[in-house]
């Protein structure tokens, strides 16, 4: 692809997209945007929690600090997160944390993440 493009996979389809956009981008725009760009300490790595599904989600996910996932929705995520400690499925299908509400359960951990 050219260089000025990126892709990802999403849903078994892959995306082209101009290489300033996407999810990481995006989330490294808005840190900047409230927080400023003189602060060199300030990254996704140290100070970024996002909540991500699936494989488009991948690239932005790596880049923060922690990835809360809700639900798995494919064998490369379940992967992922596996290998990953800073990537936390709410999912608990025995504890009825399922759809919205691990969405909810995930929402609850990043308000109280210190």
């Amino acid at each position: 692809i050219p260089d000025e493009l990126s892709c990802s996979t999403n849903l078994g389809c892959v995306d082209f997209y101009p290489i300033m956009s996407g999810k990481r981008n995006v989330c490294d725009y808005l840190l900047r945007k409230f927080f400023g760009d003189h602060d060199e300490a300030m990254s996704l790595k140290s100070h970024a929690l996002c909540l991500c599904d699936d494989d488009n989600d991948v690239e932005m996910a790596l880049a923060c600090r922690k990835a809360y996932i809700p639900s798995i929705t494919s064998e490369s995520m379940q992967k992922l997160a596996s290998e990953n400690r800073d990537m936390i499925v709410t999912e608990n299908v025995e504890e009825g944390k399922v759809e919205s509400l691990a969405t909810d359960a995930a929402l609850e951990m990043i308000l109280y993440d210190n």
